[in-house]
């Protein structure tokens, strides 16, 4: 039983009526007042406004109170006087994004607040700080986690979402019927010129792809003036691309809000965790990663999974890497024109496997060193920090795995840590696009390259075994030369190529002209 002034009784229904209070919000935030059974906006008018809790998610009571503190009598409510003055702007500390708008800001917080990878409870438990008594959780993240570097998703929420999607398997998406396939609009895929070198060639790729879908698309950079910035904007590696030099003029909200966001990276990263803010206000997500498309829409982004046209991979050492120390240890046989289609047995290295250094990679090449030593093995592992760039001085790193893969007969495929994702550019591009048999931990599933089919697949502890196998019997060179045909028969699949030419066609097309 509550006694209550007049002006709590005049602000009590004030505030039912506008329809600006969000009780489900308000609830799920205080569990305390869900349990005591008391009505949401009493509780909020009695306590809760002085308490420092949030009516819903955009309203921010400090921000509204440095704005129109003149105006504002000794104790009012000052949600209620949001709404007699009409509640229509948004109000709220925009933390690291302050220079965006109200509305593309809001836009990303609504679609965080309903990302499923995110999980209040582990956010608050990782960063005991946060009182949710005073911030939503997901507000915290979204405005001030992520531009501090704070963990923002726990392993746990990652590793369910994923593994439940796992379970569902994974199946090519549905082409619809067109209306057109030509377009005159210009896109631009954009790519950081001192970026990732895989990067840069799957933006180079998505071009490619898109000129022959029937887009005029061109590959560009952060050198291009934003002035000159196509009808539609293609992000590869957000993650990248905005943290780079010179993209600062690129981090505009215009371009921003009206951009597609290409997303490279694996969600229990830190990379991709700080490339947040542009993926949730963006207008769209194309992913890498199909089990990554799921979550995305659950937040309300639309998102299509999209990975490289596969080909046979011809970019080899040029005359110049012919000179460099890493080419000059290569085995003389190595040092031939590679061929891609060249037989299994053939091949003059039996084990390749290029990797970024972890904790996890150290651990199995430790065990399976010995096994190893009695292998032609070419095994470049990187412990340098950063990607592998487009420079002159990094250009080698980028060509030297194609071509040591043509020349070998497996190429390995170690996961850099407990998540199984499926690695398009190691297993498809470096692997079989050269002829390499892949031999990989299992990985998530992919719609169309599928375990022991297109590549092989076993634990680390019994990968020695499958190796030597592979390498010293008949059986499995007959085994090897199955997979080879399989890789070989779906990379030159004229029709899985024009699939994707219609998906991509269709899903970029309602962002372009009469449909945007």
């Amino acid at each position: 039983m509550f006694i209550l002034t007049e002006r709590q009784k005049i602000d009590i229904d004030t505030i039912k009526n506008s329809g600006l209070f969000d009780e489900e919000f308000y609830y799920k935030s205080y569990e305390d007042v869900k349990i005591s059974g008391v009505d949401a906006v009493t509780h909020y008018v009695l306590y809760g406004h002085d308490e420092g809790r949030l009516p819903n998610l955009e309203f921010d009571k400090a921000e509204y109170e440095r704005l129109y503190k003149a105006s504002i009598e000794g104790n009012e409510n000052l949600f209620a006087h949001y709404i007699k003055r009409g509640g229509k702007e948004n109000f709220f500390n925009r933390g690291f994004l302050e220079g965006y708008a109200y509305a593309s800001v809001k836009r990303g917080m609504d679609r965080f607040d309903r990302f499923p990878l995110f999980d209040a409870d582990d956010y608050v438990r990782m960063n005991s700080d946060v009182d949710r008594r005073q911030v939503s959780p997901s507000r915290h993240a979204f405005l001030f986690g992520i531009g501090e570097g704070r963990e923002v998703f726990s392993k746990k929420a990652i590793f369910s979402f994923l593994g439940a999607e796992c379970q569902k398997g994974a199946e090519p998406a549905t082409a619809l019927p067109e209306k057109r396939t030509k377009y005159s609009e210009s896109i631009g895929v954009f790519h950081h010129s001192d970026g990732n070198s895989f990067i840069r060639e799957l933006a180079d790729d998505l071009s490619e792809a898109l000129l022959a879908s029937g887009f005029n698309a061109r590959l560009l950079d952060e050198r291009l003036e934003p002035d000159h910035a196509p009808d539609l904007c293609i992000f590869c590696g957000p993650h990248e691309f905005f943290f780079l030099s010179g993209s600062e003029a690129w981090r505009a909200d215009d371009i921003i809000s009206r951009s597609i966001m290409y997303n490279t990276e694996q969600m229990q990263t830190p990379w991709f965790s700080r490339g947040v803010p542009f993926l949730f206000m963006a207008r769209a997500v194309i992913d890498i990663c199909y089990q990554n498309v799921a979550a995305f829409l659950q937040a309300g982004i639309p998102c299509l999974h999209y990975d490289p046209i596969a080909k046979p991979n011809q970019e080899f050492c040029s005359t110049e890497d012919m000179q460099h120390p890493m080419f000059r240890a290569l085995p003389r046989l190595a040092k031939q024109t590679p061929e891609i289609r060249r037989p299994f047995k053939d091949r003059s290295i039996d084990i390749c496997f290029f990797a970024n250094e972890s904790v996890k990679r150290d651990r199995i090449l430790a065990k399976t060193a010995k096994f190893l030593s009695d292998y032609e093995c070419f095994l470049y592992y990187r412990k340098f920090p950063g990607p592998i760039s487009s420079s002159k001085r990094d250009g080698i790193l980028s060509r030297l795995p194609n071509n040591v893969a043509c020349h070998s007969k497996v190429m390995l495929n170690i996961h850099r840590d407990d998540s199984q994702f499926f690695e398009w550019h190691r297993i498809v591009k470096q692997g079989m696009g050269c002829g390499a048999v892949v031999v990989s931990e299992h990985c998530f599933p992919h719609p169309l390259f599928k375990e022991n089919v297109h590549f092989l697949v076993e634990s680390p502890r019994h990968m020695p075994n499958l190796l030597e196998w592979l390498i010293k019997s008949s059986d499995g060179h007959a085994e090897a030369l199955r997979i080879q045909k399989n890789a070989f028969d779906l990379i030159g699949d004229k029709k899985v190529n024009v699939h994707k030419y219609k998906v991509i066609r269709q899903f970029l097309s309602s962002f372009l002209g009469d449909n945007a």
